[in-house]
């Protein structure tokens, strides 16, 4: 049996997967919010005995799925009070023959492979068959892929060769497109310093941008009330129904960033291979993402306009995609 955990901004999730067939299948979940556990060590104990499993050898492998930047036996998370030393989380699970972790966003990249076609759903480009996807070029391995998942915070990872590597690319600068942009940028500066594009393509981003208009707003004296201290769930909401012109313009200007940073994404990597779309936020805006903005924003990079407009970009509709790659690196490693 295998023990996989994926501990984001939001939820934390715990599952036990059993083998079938060097496949895995889910025999339990348990997800709560993420706010509530103070240490990771004590949440999985508490799990575990809960599976009555505290001690058990059943357990061959656990693997770990955390949310932020990993140092050595240290990972701080990112948009989370928690800091988790995973030296010591292995010392506690010593009862556990394989005890390991990776950045959220390179368990996802490994959980991709283990999708079925349902649970990805095409927004643009053309498809890849997976003789296509796992060719070898004359200089490389299988084609490049890439990942961005917006959801508490922005996720993004490169997929090389077969392997999965993390970045903090949600970090970089923020690059205004038009002036709209640079009004935009210059609110956030003065509200945060540095903008990155963490700062807009989130839950926190999408309300960032809100108050960027409803400020405009208030500047300008338009007369028509906005809706005040919205989250980022009521904003989309009210966005997808139509209930507010600005939750509109936030959520369409959302979309187009989301776009063109993916854009930049996938020509860094050179991401012929697609480029996957995860984290909590798209999935919940999917009517949004078909209707043009976002296609329209990735590929316009001028002279490579075409080459991306060839590009797959699939939406991931699986929630438990990263918990799915954790249990899989831990069962390749049991394999080894």
């Amino acid at each position: 049996m295998i023990l996989a955990a994926d501990i984001g901004g939001t939820n934390a999730r715990f599952a036990l997967f059993q083998p079938v067939n060097h496949s895995l299948e889910m025999v339990d979940l348990h997800k709560y919010p993420s706010r509530q556990l103070t240490s990771l060590p004590e949440a999985t104990t508490d799990y575990l005995r809960k599976n009555n499993l505290w001690q058990s050898e059943k357990i061959k492998a656990a693997w770990f799925s955390l949310a932020g930047p990993i140092s050595g036996d240290n990972c701080r998370f990112t948009n989370l009070e928690l800091t988790v030393d995973l030296a010591s989380l292995r010392e506690q699970l010593g009862f556990i023959p394989i005890v390991g972790w990776s950045n959220d966003l390179v368990a996802l990249g490994y959980g991709i492979s283990v999708l079925p076609d349902r649970a990805l759903h095409l927004l643009s480009g053309k498809a890849l068959n997976e003789e296509l996807l796992n060719s070898v070029s004359l200089n490389s391995g299988p084609l490049n892929r890439a990942v961005i998942a917006p959801g508490t915070g922005l996720g993004e990872s490169l997929i090389i060769g077969g392997q999965v590597y993390p970045t903090e690319g949600a970090h970089a600068d923020f690059a205004p497109q038009v002036e709209e942009d640079l009004e935009l940028w210059r609110f956030l500066h003065r509200r945060y310093g540095h903008v990155s594009y963490e700062r807009l393509l989130s839950g926190e981003g999408l309300t960032n941008i809100y108050d960027f208009l409803r400020d405009r707003d208030e500047v300008k004296g338009n007369g028509e009330a906005a809706f005040k201290d919205l989250s980022p769930q009521e904003i989309s909401n009210k966005a997808l129904a139509k209930e507010c012109r600005l939750c509109v313009e936030a959520l369409h200007i959302f979309v187009r960033l989301l776009g063109a940073e993916a854009g930049n994404l996938a020509l860094k990597s050179f991401a012929q291979g697609g480029v996957y779309l995860g984290g909590g936020i798209p999935p919940k805006i999917i009517d949004k993402l078909k209707d043009g903005t976002f296609q329209a924003a990735f590929a316009d990079k001028g002279r490579f306009s075409n080459f991306l407009a060839e590009i797959p970009v699939y939406l991931i509709l699986e929630e438990n995609t990263p918990l799915l790659g954790a249990a899989h690196l831990a069962l390749r490693r049991t394999l080894a």
